[in-house]
């Protein structure tokens, strides 16, 4: 997995644990890339500064605290050579996050589902899924405790529109092998296809006219996806690879839940869309049900839906 050059990984600096820490130190030692540590401290809400007169000298405190801890944490990676560095930010998390990702020019975030401030319900809290979305690198969303990758599953699109897109296909697939090769995982690669305005489609056509329209793009879909595992040495059909057809984003919680899956790559696109590939709304509707690791790996050429003010 020598992907990685430039890693960023998200903390807080006050907890006890880091498991985002000890996967990124991870990552670092194999791919031989810089990484650095970063908390973000957010910006006091205006009830607070109109009723506190220091807010300011707190929140440099708050500051300094943490950048004294992450230079605490630094140490032991310093110690083994790594190329390491801290930094504290200031704003909203994953603003600032973009933010330096942009200056830096990161390749890889990586951090924990949910911050313990976080007010969203569910597994994944507002900031990750925010980085998920709009963050112009790679994001690895990692579980809490201890990473586990006993099975990896890979979210393709077996016939990408341009050369881009296969490329995204390509990154997914070699990272989910090359994971599960260094974890000694298993790796569980899926499609998920639709006829597009099907419902309109069956409400003006005979049933049998349907059939054979549906057929012909089932054998398609099947034909496009055993062409594009056979580079991979992944047989269709097999154990491996799962074909599906239905709405991905209820087939592939679906598919997480029944097969026990401890992380899922998927490609993301910014304002372009994929058909076959996981994003946009569809992201947001599998995040909200599943909870296992998420590596978000993006196009070279991501544009951020939302990107942040310099």
């Amino acid at each position: 997995m020598k992907r990685f050059k430039s890693i960023l990984v998200s903390v807080d600096a006050l907890q006890n644990e880091h498991p985002a820490l000890r996967w990124a130190e991870t990552l670092a030692e194999h791919n031989q890339a810089a990484l650095k540590i970063v908390d973000v401290v957010p910006e006091v809400a205006w009830p607070w500064r109109l009723a506190t007169h220091d807010y300011e000298h707190v929140q440099e405190l708050l500051v300094k605290e943490k950048a004294e801890t992450l230079a605490v944490l630094a140490e032991p990676l310093l110690a083994k050579g790594l190329r390491v560095s801290t930094k504290v930010l200031q704003g909203r998390t994953s603003a600032e996050i973009i933010r330096e990702v942009l200056r830096d020019h990161h390749d890889l975030v990586v951090r924990m589902p949910k911050g313990r401030l976080s007010r969203r319900t569910g597994y994944f809290g507002s900031s990750t899924i925010r980085l998920l979305r709009e963050c112009p690198c790679d994001v690895w969303v990692v579980q809490s405790g201890q990473p586990r990758f006993n099975r990896v599953l890979a979210t393709v699109d077996p016939a990408p529109r341009d050369d881009e897109h296969a490329g995204l296909n390509r990154s997914i697939m070699e990272l989910t092998l090359s994971i599960c090769q260094r974890e000694q995982g298993e790796p569980l690669v899926v499609h998920v296809w639709n006829i597009y305005g099907e419902s309109i489609f069956k409400s003006r056509m005979r049933e049998d006219e349907f059939q054979e329209l549906e057929e012909a793009a089932r054998m398609s879909v099947e034909e496009s996806f055993g062409e594009f595992l056979q580079p991979y040495g992944i047989a269709w059909p097999s154990d491996q690879a799962l074909l599906l057809k239905g709405d991905p984003g209820v087939v592939i919680p679906q598919v997480v839940q029944q097969f026990g899956v401890d992380l899922v790559v998927m490609g993301t696109v910014g304002r372009r869309g994929v058909p076959g590939l996981v994003m946009g709304n569809t992201a947001e509707m599998i995040l909200q049900q599943i909870e296992c690791g998420v590596l978000a790996v993006k196009l070279d050429n991501f544009v951020p839906p939302h990107p942040p003010a310099a």
